[in-house]
């Protein structure tokens, strides 16, 4: 009887952390400038890869855990991440999107900012440790445990691995390849200057391979390339005129 009651209370116990885990976070998503709702942003829970768009009012709803990341997208905003806070659980996110030409990752709570993406990366790392370390199978291995190779909680570990790994290189990439570096080496400025870093953005792979004498003579040479297609889209006749 005593072991009946023991496994109860588990079994109690493990369903209410099942359903406060389980409670969704729900709000609105609005336009930082003139506070309208949002409709259409893609809400990402990058840990689950679970989805869903706002609607014409702006609101959403999503699954979510403690410690995870949301994301909210829409062509034409910054794109912006949200940590699901430890503990308790606000019962409502109000959401502002900022626009921006680029597509540079903002966090909520701002106070918790790191000054560069060097201590924000090892925060980050430091944050989802245990997930980023979990061993990935591959090849061999995952034959040899085709369980492990399919249980849907390891592949939406090793898929969150793959999203951390992608968007920390391209913090890189925003940190190194910088409007104020690139303005001061070519002279670029405005609408010029954004096209320009859009169309010779690096790859990652691109710059860990450079040293920085090189990297200069990269922007320089590519800063050329894109002055003379300028020049040549500009006295080229258009075709009305032919």
């Amino acid at each position: 009887m005593r072991g009946y009651i023991t496994l109860m209370s588990i079994m109690v116990s493990w369903l209410t952390h099942t359903l406060v885990c389980a409670q969704p976070m729900q709000g609105h998503v609005l336009d930082v400038s003139g506070g309208k709702p949002m409709e259409g942003v893609l809400v990402n829970n990058i840990f689950t890869d679970e989805r869903m768009n706002s609607d014409k009012d702006g609101a959403f709803s999503v699954a979510v855990d403690e410690g995870q990341l949301v994301e909210f997208r829409k062509e034409g905003y910054k794109v912006l991440r949200v940590r699901i806070p430890q503990g308790k659980r606000p019962s409502y996110f109000r959401v502002m999107m900022q626009r921006s030409g680029t597509d540079v990752v903002d966090y909520m709570h701002t106070r918790e900012a790191a000054p560069d993406y060097k201590t924000d990366s090892m925060r980050y790392y430091a944050l989802y440790k245990e997930s980023l370390e979990f061993p990935k199978l591959t090849g061999l291995e995952a034959l040899q445990h085709p369980f492990s190779a399919m249980s849907k909680k390891n592949r939406q570990i090793w898929a969150f691995q793959d999203e951390y790994r992608f968007y920390q290189e391209q913090k890189f990439i925003d940190y190194t390849f910088n409007n104020k570096l690139v303005n001061a080496i070519t002279g670029l400025e405005g609408d010029s200057l954004q096209t320009y870093m859009e169309l010779f953005r690096p790859t990652y792979d691109q710059l860990r391979s450079m040293s920085e004498y090189t990297y200069f003579n990269y922007i320089k040479r590519t800063a050329e390339l894109y002055r003379q297609r300028g020049i040549r889209s500009k006295m080229a006749p258009s075709r009305s005129s032919q």
